[in-house]
């Protein structure tokens, strides 16, 4: 589309069949025009209040008469006032189209809900996915990630999660992408899956993934065809204390103080799901931290 958004009269011209061929060529063949043809169309249907012009035209002229003043017919003002409104409307409505749907969870929820290709994202705690409704009809499939997210995607086009530490990009495939601040980590369960962190790009197929601490890559196998949060068996080898205590928030529904611990440091071992007390003595005991259950508040400091 070319620049008719910084031309301010661009739309005013349209409404009045005053484009050039040119212009009007261009504007139909532009990704916005179905959206604003579509306004157009429904604000045919208002309707300017009916006023007696010739009485007011009178009333005004028979006041005025004695003064040189220029006045404007009132019907005009009337006309200019209906165009700038209706070309407000069409500005205001073109704006909410434009902004992006966007799903989130608090921690401890999930959500699962279908995308408009049909392909299906479900979120685990204190997560989101954001996306342009009007990217997908032009077959342009990226979304934006916070936090973790399990995807079946359909095929068809490239397929991208866009996150703050690197892009995941399919076609048709079923993968896990789990970011948080210095370490995003991505799973394959089928197809193939192309992960791009800075300046390298990563192909998983079935069973591999990659993940990143503080931008280290390492590669990991994959024995489960699902998430482990899904099936709320976590197993950890190696993993930043900061992706247990956020699953441990998810599990338990609680909220964890992590500010005077070093969060980098690596587990190994189970999350149990099943007590709260014996999950954080089985975390804290061998990182040597002590920890303090205040209602649905755990705060966490070192021995």
């Amino acid at each position: 589309m070319t620049n008719f958004n910084a031309d301010d009269t661009f739309l005013a011209r349209w409404l009045n069949n005053e484009l050039t061929e040119a212009e009007l060529k261009v504007f139909k063949a532009s990704e916005d025009y179905e959206s604003y043809h579509k306004i157009a169309e429904k604000s045919k249907q208002f309707q300017i209040p009916a006023f007696d012009k010739a009485g007011v035209k009178a009333n005004i002229q028979s006041k005025l008469n004695s003064s040189s003043t220029k006045v404007v017919p009132l019907y005009r003002q009337w006309a200019a006032a209906a165009a700038v409104i209706l070309i407000c409307a069409l500005a205001g409505a073109f704006y909410w189209i434009s902004l992006p749907t966007t799903f989130s969870t608090k921690i401890g929820e999930q959500m699962a809900f279908e995308l408009p290709d049909g392909s299906t994202v479900k979120l685990n705690g204190k997560a989101t996915v954001s996306f342009l409704k009007s990217d997908w009809k032009n077959d342009k499939r990226d979304l934006n990630l916070t936090g973790e997210g399990y995807f079946i995607v359909k095929k068809g086009s490239k397929f991208n999660v866009q996150t703050a530490n690197g892009t995941v990009s399919v076609v048709g495939t079923q993968f896990n992408v789990n970011v948080l601040d210095t370490y995003f980590a991505v799973e394959c369960y089928e197809g193939k899956v192309s992960v791009n962190h800075k300046s390298s790009t990563t192909l998983l197929t079935p069973g591999h993934g990659i993940r990143y601490k503080n931008d280290i890559a390492e590669k990991t196998s994959v024995n489960h065809t699902k998430p482990q949060w899904i099936n709320t068996n976590y197993t950890y080898n190696n993993v930043p204390l900061m992706v247990v205590l956020n699953d441990l928030q998810n599990v338990y529904k609680m909220n964890v103080d992590m500010q005077n611990i070093d969060i980098s440091e690596e587990f190994t071992g189970k999350l149990i799901t099943y007590d709260i007390n014996k999950a954080l003595k089985a975390i804290c005991k061998p990182m040597k931290l002590n920890y303090v259950i205040d209602g649905t508040q755990i705060s966490i400091k070192s021995n």
